[in-house]
């Protein structure tokens, strides 16, 4: 029965992977900044996991938001997340931990593919609007794998594309853009305003995964997954900002207009991840249709519509 440390374990992901592994039957640590442990600061890093002595070390700790924010605070981005992955690796090996699972973005991949597939991850460049926070979350995979060949560190690294579902954070700068889009709607229809912008052409093309699937994933990769190649957890299919965006309108009973900011930057044109690796590794599949998940998630903005928006600015994807 392993122990299993969550680091960001208070933030979106990191919380339902906590729950996940936990009802899995394993010990769940849970540490983040909120326990006083900030992954960027080694003396704070390693001493935790000295004492806690995990088996397994699961890294959700980022620091992440969508374009408009990357846009704003790319050098904190980038920063934050390079400390954040050399220490988790090094401090990981330096306390014995027998097995990291890192969860990764899909802006990892190369900006102009058409399909995420996991043999072409170093074929190309990553898209400008993501760079500053992919090019580090991608540096983890070398140090991890040089620490394997040195020190016979095991580590796991899956990708992931965008993630939603209810406790997401909403902030419309800092969220990805279905969280600042649902925020929008649902506020536009309480306070009766007929229209809603949204950056872009709304043409390019995302993936979207409900929150909870993405821990059940991540349990069973832990589970099943050993090899220093990176594993893709997704649906495999997506749709338009467009597409998004009259889902959304539909769940949250609008009848709006949206206006396309063509001006703003669209992002890569497309990312979907091929899934055929994580099927073969794993025999599973996300259970949660994207209509569904949407309709779940307006509803716990609608009834927590106060407090999220009062919520401080956190990571949408995991927490330092």
């Amino acid at each position: 029965m392993e122990k299993v440390l969550v680091l960001g374990g208070h933030g979106f992901l990191g919380a339902a992977v906590a729950a996940a592994f936990a009802a899995g039957g394993r010990t769940v640590v849970v540490r983040s900044r909120r326990d006083g442990v900030d992954a960027r600061d080694v003396t704070a890093l390693l001493p935790c996991l000295e004492a806690e002595r995990p088996d397994w070390l699961v890294n959700c700790a980022a620091h992440v938001g969508g374009i408009a924010y990357n846009a704003r605070c790319p050098v904190a981005i980038y920063e934050d997340n390079l400390l954040i992955g050399f220490n988790v690796v090094r401090c990981a090996r330096q306390a014995g931990v027998a097995k990291l699972i890192n969860v990764m973005p899909n802006c990892t991949y190369p900006g102009e593919m058409e399909l995420y597939s996991e043999p072409r991850w170093w074929d190309g460049p990553m898209h400008p609007t993501v760079l500053t926070y992919g090019m580090p979350r991608k540096a983890v995979w070398v140090h991890a794998w040089a620490c394997q060949q040195q020190f016979g560190l095991r580590s796991i690294h899956l990708v992931l594309p965008n993630l939603y579902g209810p406790r997401d954070h909403f902030d419309i700068i800092r969220s990805h853009a279905l969280g600042a889009l649902i925020r929008k709607v649902v506020d536009a229809r309480e306070q009766g305003l007929g229209t809603v912008e949204i950056w872009g052409t709304g043409a390019p093309v995302r993936e979207w995964m409900y929150v909870e699937d993405a821990a059940a994933g991540i349990l069973r990769a832990a589970e099943r997954y050993d090899a220093m190649d990176i594993l893709n957890l997704g649906c495999g299919k997506g749709c338009s900002i467009r597409e998004l965006a009259e889902l959304v309108r539909a769940a949250a009973n609008w009848r709006g207009e949206f206006v396309y900011a063509t001006d703003r930057p669209d992002g890569a044109p497309r990312k979907i991840l091929d899934t055929g690796r994580m099927q073969a590794a794993l025999d599973w599949w996300p259970p949660t249709p994207l209509r569904e998940g949407i309709v779940a998630t307006v509803a716990w903005y609608e009834q927590h519509r106060r407090a999220a928006a009062a919520l401080p600015t956190a990571a949408s994807a995991g927490e330092t």
